[in-house]
């Protein structure tokens, strides 16, 4: 399936690709509750999609666009993590609400976006977006 993401800041792709890494690597060492959901698997694909986010930014100008096709399966895995991480106590704890506030556009437009890409695939995929859209429902922009 195909996730999109932009026109957004590049600026803003390359300021939370830097929040982002901090976070893995924070949940690396320690990922209290999070155990069982922010495991190397995860944190290595999450990883990768930043590495290359943080790339593309770089060579993108002002206005960073980035598409590219990802296994459906792999959307729900990437996003059921997210979710999680958005929502949870521990990350709360290692970040100010400065942090928070400054990162949350670009986190909820990904967000968006895999659920956009998820819903696009039709029924399948239907309970599981409504569960994400219920968990951060408000934070979305549609």
């Amino acid at each position: 399936m195909l996730i999109e993401l932009g026109p957004v800041a590049s600026q803003d792709v390359l300021d939370w690709a830097r929040f982002a890494r901090r976070m893995i690597c924070e949940l690396r060492v320690d990922p209290h509750e999070l155990a069982g959901v922010v495991g190397p698997d995860l944190l290595n694909e999450w990883q990768g999609l930043i590495d290359g986010w943080d790339r593309h930014a770089r060579e993108a100008g002002e206005s960073f666009r980035w598409s590219a096709m990802v296994d459906v399966e792999m959307a729900e895995f990437l996003l059921y993590g997210l979710d999680r991480c958005v929502n949870s106590d521990l990350v709360r704890s290692l970040t100010t609400s400065d942090e928070r506030n400054r990162h949350r556009v670009f986190t909820f437009h990904v967000m968006q976006s895999f659920v956009d890409a998820l819903a696009a695939q039709g029924r399948c995929q239907e309970h599981y977006v409504d569960q994400i859209r219920g968990s951060i429902g408000a934070q979305l922009d549609h």
